[in-house]
């Protein structure tokens, strides 16, 4: 079961205490709070339940079974159907490979079957040398990792924090490794830019440590840039959310937008890209279309849905909500089932750190057993 309480109150403690209606045995509690407010609804869910791993961020707003909201306070409570081992990672920016061995030893003590785990984490930053940790030890057990980068307001850039058993965290890593015991678990990325011409372009000198890209094609970037979707430097950053790069891995093309323009016409982003990587142009022009093919692909693939787990990144929250789609993006997920998700400042999905898109975890359960979400 996961079940999933709300607390929108006079106070936050009244919150706190609506949310917790909610839960009943619960495995692991995860919680989105209203920014500025962690460090209180940690310090509350752990002195609550001493016993079980409590992890938590903040979230501007949430998307829950059908609305878009900005709660106090949303809690979701993994109850008896799970085996979950929950841990920390910290000092993500200089050494996380200092926690593989414990986090080898929780992977371990799920026991992961077949589609049944998913490793679930929220990380404040440093994405790449995170999912790069990570997937050492989860390619070995075949589980996939899905994750999101708290995101607290633009005030807030470059210092969200995270909470775990009672303690909030700066540049660290929350994670929960979760084996469904009688259903199956499955992970999506939706995408919703398409390419805007066959041309593959090539990054030719980048600074990797700054997320930078300084030439593509031997040129300029902020050139290039200008170049294909024609429009002058000063409007890149405002245009690239709705026409960001797309780095091309086989067939699959993953999401990577610019952040800010420099003077030489170095292009700042927020996913980095490498030497010699193949980009491509997008657009968004079929986004609904493409909303649309992702709902249908998830209940084609799962009979059983009994709850969908979200991570939304914030520059589709804003293009949604600029084009008056967030509601019906909320109204798109609840055909699912029940559904919770978190607007994030970044996405991570298998092997890869990714900006500008939505990451899922599908819960369903085998023929002829139900649940309660």
């Amino acid at each position: 079961m996961i079940r999933v309480g709300k607390g929108q109150e006079q106070s936050l403690e009244c919150s706190l205490e609506t949310a917790m209606e909610a839960v009943k045995s619960p495995q692991m509690l995860l919680f989105y709070s209203r920014p500025g407010t962690l460090d209180r609804a940690a310090a509350f869910f752990s002195e609550r339940f001493p016993e079980i791993p409590t992890m938590g961020i903040c979230s501007t707003s949430v998307v829950h079974d059908g609305t878009v909201d900005e709660p106090d306070i949303l809690l979701i409570s993994f109850e008896d159907e799970y085996e979950i081992a929950c841990g920390l990672i910290r000092d993500l920016s200089e050494c996380p490979v200092q926690h593989i061995y414990q986090f080898q030893k929780d992977v371990e003590f799920v026991g992961a079957g077949d589609e049944d785990t998913v490793c679930l984490e929220y990380c404040t930053g440093n994405e790449e040398m995170l999912v790069t940790t990570l997937n050492a030890v989860l390619d070995k057990f075949q589980i996939p990792l899905i994750g999101s980068t708290a995101f607290e307001g633009i005030e807030h850039l470059g210092k969200a924090q995270v909470a775990f058993g009672g303690n909030v965290y700066r540049d660290a890593c929350i994670y929960a490794v979760i084996r469904c015991k009688h259903g199956k678990v499955r992970t999506y990325y939706e995408n919703i830019y398409m390419r805007t011409e066959l041309t593959v372009h090539q990054v030719t000198k980048v600074d990797v440590d700054k997320r930078s890209i300084i030439e593509i094609d031997g040129r300029p970037a902020a050139d290039v840039y200008c170049d294909i979707v024609q429009v002058p430097r000063d409007q890149i950053v405002e245009m690239n959310q709705r026409y960001p790069f797309g780095r091309v891995l086989g067939t699959r093309i993953f999401v990577a937008d610019v952040a800010q323009v420099m003077p030489d016409g170095t292009l700042y982003c927020n996913k980095r890209l490498n030497p010699n990587d193949a980009i491509c142009f997008m657009d968004y022009g079929r986004y609904q279309e493409i909303a649309k093919e992702t709902i249908e692909k998830v209940q084609t693939e799962n009979k059983n849905i009994y709850f969908t787990l979200t991570g939304d990144c914030i520059h589709r929250y804003w293009l949604y909500q600029s084009d008056k789609f967030l509601d019906k993006h909320a109204a798109n997920l609840k055909q699912l089932g029940a559904h919770a998700g978190n607007i994030c400042g970044g996405e991570q999905y298998h092997h890869q750190h990714i900006n500008q898109s939505m990451v899922m975890i599908v819960f369903s359960h085998n023929d002829g057993e139900e649940g309660i979400a």
